[in-house]
């Protein structure tokens, strides 16, 4: 009996735990709501970030990756992601790849279902890219970069909420 009771003492802490942390119907509604609204806002100002977390190379398996993003601010693109491909045709030493802050040359948002897709023309000194982000209303982003120069890289991550 004593062997028992250890155990059943610990079952019974932790499930009381997961039913603290757990949220409600109404609250998951209100949540998604506002994650939606803010999704949506931060699109159509044309300022936003996503915080990168997994690259899908070409050729290859994926990667986690961490500390990489791309952010939208005032027209201008910030882009910080790393890249694992062939180059056609790059500068002595490699060049800059998709480290940059450019000038956006035309910026397109299309609604899809749950969300949105955003189209980014952006010239650099090396290249020309089109960034096609999906961003969806829980704020869930797929990114996907064409490069006139290099091969065609995906990348998934999160937006960042910076308005509330």
């Amino acid at each position: 009996m004593k062997k028992w009771i250890l155990p059943l003492l610990t079952a019974a802490l932790f499930l009381s735990g997961c039913g603290v942390l757990s949220e409600t119907p109404a609250e998951r509604r209100e949540r998604e709501a506002r994650e939606s609204r803010l999704v949506t806002e931060n699109i159509q100002s044309g300022n936003f970030t996503i915080d990168i977390d997994r690259m899908y190379p070409l050729r290859g398996t994926s990667k986690s990756v961490t500390t990489y993003s791309v952010s939208l601010k005032d027209g201008k693109i910030n882009s910080h992601l790393p890249y694992i491909g062939r180059a056609w045709k790059v500068p002595y030493g490699g060049g800059h790849a998709l480290n940059f802050e450019a000038k956006v040359g035309s910026y397109t948002v299309n609604p899809v279902r749950d969300g949105y897709e955003v189209i980014l023309y952006v010239k650099t000194d090396e290249d020309e890219h089109i960034y096609t982000f999906t961003v969806f209303d829980n704020g869930r982003t797929s990114l996907d970069v064409q490069s006139g120069n290099r091969e065609r890289i995906s990348y998934s991550g999160n937006m960042r909420f910076l308005a509330d």
